[in-house]
């Protein structure tokens, strides 16, 4: 085990040169405590193979709490080497691949219900392989805590799968997730569902249909049509949905961890219903993007999501500027207000200092008016 750690410090230090360098700066709360967690180090790819190793180190208190090396609520070590882990490793062979690390936004089908679930600050195993046409994938919320004593822990509590191929001159796919949270409320507990594509003139038109199985067996169904087309700097969603009673639309989105921990989270918050559900973005790889989704029924209701990233690049010696924001309401302009309590809203004007460091206020609406706070940390704290 020495040996392994001494070329991990080794790995550290000399690939500084030759590789992207990970910084990362955020606050960790654990039980009743909060920690200032502080990560660092190189992570680099040759040919197949990506691996990221970093130095973590946190602090009780930024200005007068004890700097601990390791993962907070693991150990408190002041010896460095505890400080050392794998943060990244991937292998991709062409058949077979796997990517351990930060967590990626999880869209299956087209995106009725797994709609771009997503954690920060979350590392993950990725494993899939492929045949030919077929391209099996699964998705496991587990991560190194530490290293040195081989702690391993849950990251999450969802864990999913998804399997797609070419039917002829359809794309099929089944996907589904188990949702493992302990809960007071009646979480859902399992989520299936399959979709069928056919590509033409550029877009393609398809079906996708999908159940919701909750903590009190209620069992619940849902079916999207439409088309969708991604052009590049340009895509977009559109059709009709059904949902019966307890099947709820867009469900693992950004939005879930919250629905997750509320206590009034279950079947009874989902009506049946008929609608419509359009999507589109505007991405400019330099610029940024923009993305807006209306989700709403024939009797009027309407759902509304907005999420955008303006880069504004370097200007008279400055690193440039980064815009993010983000609306969710599910009462849009109800009585000609744009912001109101029901809705989930939030600004951020950040600065990069350097890599993945930026310093930066955050504007968060919390039902009547905006709160400004301060951060300095990597991107997660957007």
């Amino acid at each position: 085990m020495r040996k392994v750690i001494y070329f991990l410090v080794l790995v550290l230090f000399s690939s500084l040169v030759f590789s992207e360098f990970y910084l990362n700066v955020s606050t960790v709360k654990i039980g009743q405590d909060n920690y200032m967690v502080y990560e660092f180090g190189p992570e680099f790819t040759v040919g197949p193979l990506t691996l990221g190793v970093t130095l973590t180190t946190y602090a009780t208190d930024l200005t007068t709490g004890k700097f601990f090396f390791g993962a907070p609520g693991i150990s408190s070590s002041t010896n460095i080497i505890d400080g050392l882990n794998i943060t990244a490793l991937g292998l991709d062979l062409g058949t077979f691949w796997f990517r351990y690390g930060n967590m990626k936004p999880i869209t299956y089908g087209m995106g009725f219900v797994f709609s771009g679930y997503y954690l920060p600050s979350v590392r993950t195993l990725d494993a899939g392989i492929r045949i030919e046409s077929l391209k099996l994938s699964a998705h496991i919320p587990y991560e190194i805590k530490q290293l040195t004593n081989f702690t391993f822990g849950q990251s999450d509590t969802l864990y999913t799968a998804n399997a797609s191929m070419k039917l002829a001159l359809f794309d099929l796919s089944v996907f589904g997730g188990m949702e493992t949270v302990e809960s007071n409320a009646t979480p859902v507990q399992y989520i299936a569902g399959g979709a069928l594509t056919l590509p033409m003139l550029g877009f393609s038109v398809g079906v996708e249909a999908d159940t919701q199985i909750w903590k009190d067996g209620t069992t619940s169904y849902g079916a999207f049509g439409g088309i969708f087309g991604d052009f590049g700097i340009f895509q977009l969603v559109a059709g009709p949905y059904y949902a019966s009673n307890g099947f709820a639309p867009w469900l693992l989105g950004r939005r879930y961890p919250a629905l997750r921990g509320s206590d009034s989270f279950g079947p009874e918050n989902y009506q049946q219903q008929i609608g419509y559900i359009a999507k589109a973005g505007l991405i400019l790889e330099q610029y940024g993007k923009v993305l807006v989704g209306l989700k709403g029924d024939f009797e009027g209701k309407m759902t509304f999501s907005g999420e955008g990233v303006v880069n504004i690049p370097p200007l008279g010696g400055t690193n440039g500027l980064v815009l993010y924001g983000y609306l969710y309401d599910d009462t849009p302009f109800e009585n000609g207000n744009l912001f109101d309590s029901n809705t989930d809203a939030h600004l951020t004007l950040a600065y990069p200092v350097f890599s993945n460091l930026y310093a930066g206020i955050k504007y968060i609406w919390n039902g009547s008016e905006f709160v400004q706070t301060a951060f300095v940390g990597g991107s997660v704290n957007f």
